[in-house]
């Protein structure tokens, strides 16, 4: 498969604080993503099957390894094992690749802005997704990055969130046991104000015609006893406002973390359009069905490895996304379409 080019912008400091970090001449078309993906597992690995997609961009949501450790040496090592897979290798010779990190790879479970060895966590990310020296998100705290690929059928835009570096310390009842369940910390943060001063600016892009935000935990749902945006209910009300007063263009949801995959929509008052989240995991790490409600779920959970591939069809500079999931030998396990009009 030929390498796709890409014309890369990296934007000075004195730039329109709205543009993204990086800005891209292409068009793109097919975008898969995923998360979870345990380096040790190589026969269970998806990338024959995400290669046979033949997808313009792949984002990672998070636990691309599974690190757990302070110490960057075995950091390294366990993403050099999952980066020498020599299909994940051809993957990244003949598609874009960007992502952000969730705990496990950020180095602990659960793990947020106490975690000591953060920052040299974040330079071993950036290192295997291959993010440029130059491109700000180098330069910052925090993993967070954006990527416009801009194309005279329509402008969009991938905002991916650290849910990690600045993330306030969350409580579990039963800690250390199969039987956690996360204690609500109503005026607590995910972001911080530097992320969140950044994420205003970048959903305010009027050039914007179509935006993806990706995020590790989910955002949408309520009701399951993990990681989610509604640990937080502060911080997740302020992401939703945010979403609804700055935002002029469709916007979806990614994200993983779950071990199980979904589609989320919540129609949030005052805003144009409805908003989907479609969270996709795990790519190899293991997964149970269990019961689990979701009130804002569309149809059945996906409860075995796969990934996803979003389409996205212009239709006079509006988008319509067929969102197809994918498992083992390429097997369709669901399939949907969304239309913003």
């Amino acid at each position: 498969m030929k390498k796709v080019l890409y014309s890369l912008i990296f934007l000075s400091s004195l730039a329109p604080a709205q543009q993204a970090d990086v800005t891209h001449s292409k068009e793109i078309i097919r975008i898969a993503f995923g998360s979870c993906s345990h380096q040790d597992n190589i026969e269970g690995q998806l990338w024959s099957e995400v290669n046979a997609t033949n997808p313009d961009l792949w984002i990672w949501l998070g636990d691309n390894i599974y690190g757990d450790t302070t110490d960057m040496g075995i950091m390294k090592a366990k993403y050099d094992l999952q980066k020498s897979h020599p299909d994940y290798h051809k993957l990244i010779k003949s598609t874009s690749v960007i992502g952000i990190w969730d705990d496990h790879d950020y180095g602990v479970n659960d793990g947020g802005k106490e975690f000591p060895a953060k920052d040299q966590s974040k330079e071993q990310l950036f290192d295997f997704l291959g993010v440029d020296k130059n491109n700000p998100a180098r330069k910052r705290q925090g993993a967070y990055q954006s990527y416009t690929y801009q194309h005279s059928t329509g402008n969009t835009k991938v905002i991916l969130l650290d849910t990690r570096y600045f993330r306030d310390f969350l409580q579990w009842n039963n800690p250390g046991t199969y039987e956690k369940e996360s204690i609500v910390n109503p005026t607590g943060d995910i972001l911080g104000e530097k992320q969140w001063n950044w994420l205003e600016k970048q959903l305010s892009d009027p050039e914007i015609d179509f935006f993806i935000l990706g995020s590790g935990i989910q955002v949408i749902p309520e009701e399951h006893r993990w990681e989610k945006w509604s640990n937080f209910p502060q911080a997740k009300t302020r992401l939703l406002e945010m979403i609804k007063t700055t935002t002029k263009a469709p916007l979806v949801i990614l994200s993983g973390d779950r071990h199980l995959s979904e589609v989320s929509k919540l129609d949030l008052d005052g805003y144009d359009y409805p908003l989907y989240e479609f969270t996709s995991s795990s790519l190899n790490a293991p997964t149970e069905p269990s019961p689990e409600n979701n009130e804002f779920r569309i149809k059945d959970k996906i409860h075995v490895q796969n990934f996803a591939v979003m389409t996205i069809i212009w239709i006079a500079n509006n988008p319509m996304i067929q969102l197809k999931y994918y498992g083992k030998a390429n097997k369709e396990l669901a399939n949907y379409s969304v239309r913003f009009n």
